[in-house]
């Protein structure tokens, strides 16, 4: 609350305050200055959004649901669970079957899974930079309805967009979510949007191939006025990015790392981010090297404990599939290791820094002989 202003206030953050939205894309008074003959009606501050459904993030309902806090419940990008649940309530679950070909998003919009709370996760980022916008992220029950992107895109929409007349919304199966999008709007009492907004439909290049030829004409970026060079499927490249090997290889996150360096710290005046940014890298380290400690000695133990006590081939397997675990978190730690390291390089530590953490090589991060066949020692 501090970093967003609310620190020394007395009023209460509103809905989406303490999270960040696209620095790039429009928005007035934040990064818009009219002219005077300008207008926000100008193709110049169309907003873009992307709309889509994650269904790896599901959750169960929890075993004591009184015992449940929310930390901060509709101020960061998840939506208000009050509200958007009287909407959930309140709206017809009409079956829809789809007129275009036989998309799964639609005609498995009702699957229900009786175990879990959420079967995934939906909302809306801007659909050239990806980020995504503070409140309009909503929880699935059934699969990706209408009913749920319905109040993510209203949320969306409402988010500093005061002027903005025209929004381009790129979703997988928009040649049958946006048919009636006003009509639902209009009916319900928790969905907003202003009567001046323009919502234009668009699919995204991919997608868009998986839809009978009428739709590529109509829903391809490639043909909506105003809009550039888009794709429209920047939410499935992050999902794709977060769903690859991130677990066990943080480098395949490169493509959103910042760099902070001495350099241009002093270009803009904030050399007092220097020590700041170091003193975070140093716990990041100091973190890593504590982690590989304790899982090289677990591995040693393995060895020692399991490994060579197993007399049967189910024994073994077993035991060296405990092994490869451990060996998976200790490559881990290692790449967490080196990519801070080198972090903390470009911010050009003191001697003792360079002394304390030094480069990590492949021979420390193997077990000694000694440990884990004693005889050998």
């Amino acid at each position: 609350m501090k970093w967003h202003g609310f620190g020394h206030r007395s009023d209460n953050p509103n809905a989406g305050d303490l999270a960040l939205f696209c620095p790039a894309c429009p928005q007035p008074g934040i990064n818009i200055s009219l002219s005077g003959d300008e207008s926000l009606d100008d193709w110049k501050y169309t907003q873009s959004f992307v709309m889509d459904g994650n269904f790896k993030a599901e959750h169960l309902h929890p075993i004591k649901p009184f015992d449940e806090v929310w930390l901060s419940d509709g101020l960061g990008f998840i939506v208000g669970k009050d509200r958007y649940k009287k909407h959930l309530a309140e709206t017809a679950d009409a079956v829809e079957k789809s007129s275009c070909n036989n998309h799964r998003a639609v005609n498995q919009a009702n699957a229900a899974r009786h175990k879990l709370e959420s079967t995934g996760i939906g909302g809306v980022a801007c659909a050239r930079h990806g980020c995504f916008v503070p409140h309009s992220m909503v929880d699935f029950q059934k699969g990706k309805r209408q009913m749920n992107m319905d109040y993510a895109l209203c949320e969306a929409a409402q988010h500093n967009m005061e002027g903005i007349t025209r929004a381009i919304t790129f979703y997988d199966i928009n040649c049958q979510y946006n048919k009636h999008l006003r009509v639902r709007v209009d009916r319900s009492r928790f969905l907003e949007m202003v009567p001046e907004l323009t919502i234009i439909p668009g699919i995204g290049l991919w997608h868009v191939h998986g839809h009978q030829d009428s739709c590529y004409v109509r829903y391809a970026s490639n043909f909506i006025e105003g809009i550039g060079r888009i794709d429209g499927e920047i939410m499935e490249t992050l999902e794709r990015i977060a769903q690859s090997s991130r677990i066990n290889n943080p480098a395949a996150m490169d493509v959103y790392e910042i760099n902070i360096k001495k350099d241009q710290c002093r270009c803009c005046m904030a050399e007092d981010l220097i020590p700041l940014e170091m003193s975070l890298r140093e716990g990041q380290a100091n973190d890593a090297l504590h982690n590989l400690r304790i899982h090289l000695c677990n591995k040693a133990i393995l060895f020692r404990t399991t490994v060579r006590q197993a007399k049967s081939q189910a024994l073994k397997t077993r035991a060296w599939s405990q092994v490869t675990s451990v060996q998976q978190a200790v490559s881990l730690h290692a790449s967490i290791y080196t990519k801070t390291r080198k972090q903390m390089m470009q911010l050009e530590p003191g001697q003792d820094q360079l002394q304390k953490y030094k480069p990590l090589l492949r021979e420390q991060l193997k077990i000694s002989g000694c440990l884990t066949y004693p005889t050998l020692s």
